[in-house]
């Protein structure tokens, strides 16, 4: 295992369901690699501090505030260390207990807009260099979000990952007022009708609408009603994730597990119900589903049946030949 490889798997280090082979060439490689070592040290600083003192109301079926916050903190290190750019897109989640299964809910918490992130005193050096107070914003569906280039409009029930400002270089305004991150006002998220943020020089200007806007007919949504799964039967030799499900956006013909993300069964992070179950948000998805040779029939079985758990009307299954 390289550092690069390192790198792309660590935050599912910390899953429950990750594989003991790939947990174990992990702990190799740090037992090797100062540089990773450290990186993996300030993995986890990081998602100790990823705890706002005013917590948003967790989504339902998230994944376990442990698991959620490595990997929210590895957006942060690769965001910050590759980039340079102060801000991450995350949500941050604050309870200690496992999310209550879906059954259990009665009705769907309501979500905070506006959530106020403070580094702790004891914070390291490094974490009051690179991180900071920050203002965390959340919308629900229908909202249009305008990020420099990029404009959508939102269509999961509430946005898979808010935005997230350090006050020290971003100017949050609520309906032309600034915000104070000390006395924000208690407004749901799907108070929120459009979003804009502006990149200038080492500045971000974001403004927040919360009156209703005229959407324009080219912005489309940000769910992609086409996947492409691969199932392979046995994980790859050569992928130190060893998973044997991969996704990726779209109809794809190939069945090389090299042009595909890896996904997994069962991981509390991301796995491929999550996946089909955005999927079929949009009434219009089309899921594809690549069989390599040698493929169990169980894995079959699985894929179909969670197709009809996660709400895939529409899909096909292809066997290499």
């Amino acid at each position: 295992m390289d550092c690069k490889e390192f790198r792309d798997i660590v935050a599912d280090l910390f899953d429950r369901d990750v594989e003991p082979r790939t947990k174990a060439e992990c702990e190799q490689h740090i037992s090797q690699c100062a540089e990773c070592k450290e990186y993996y040290e300030e993995l986890q600083a990081t998602a100790a501090l990823l705890r706002p003192r005013h917590s948003p109301v967790p989504v339902r079926e998230a994944p376990s505030t442990t698991n959620f916050l490595y990997k929210v903190a590895a957006i942060f290190l690769g965001v910050i260390l590759l980039s340079g750019i102060a801000y991450a897109a995350v949500r941050v989640f604050t309870q200690n207990k496992e999310a209550e299964p879906a059954a259990s809910v009665q009705q769907e918490p309501e979500h905070k807009m506006l959530v106020a992130f403070f580094l702790p005193d004891d914070a390291s050096e490094w974490h009051k260099k690179h991180l900071g107070d920050a203002i965390c914003v959340d919308w629900s569906r229908g909202a249009w979000i305008q990020n420099g280039g990029d404009s959508f409009i939102e269509e999961h029930p509430f946005c898979k990952m808010g935005q997230m400002f350090r006050v020290n270089n971003s100017t949050v305004r609520l309906d032309g007022r600034e915000l104070d991150i000390h006395h924000l006002p208690d407004l749901p998220a799907k108070a929120l009708k459009k979003m804009e943020i502006r990149y200038e020089n080492d500045s971000i200007l974001v403004n927040i609408i919360t009156t209703p806007v005229q959407v324009p007919a080219d912005v489309k949504g940000n769910i992609n009603p086409e996947l492409t799964v691969l199932l392979t039967g046995t994980p790859p030799k050569e992928n130190p994730v060893k998973s044997s499900i991969y996704v990726k956006g779209g109809i794809h013909d190939s069945f090389n597990w090299k042009q595909y993300t890896y996904t997994s069964w069962t991981s509390t992070i991301e796995n491929i119900g999550m996946q089909l179950e955005e999927v079929a948000i949009r009434k219009d998805h089309h899921v594809h589903v690549n069989v390599c040779r040698g493929v169990p029939q169980k894995h079959i079985d699985r894929i179909k049946k969670l197709m009809q758990e996660n709400g895939v009307t529409n899909y096909e299954l292809v066997n290499q030949q």
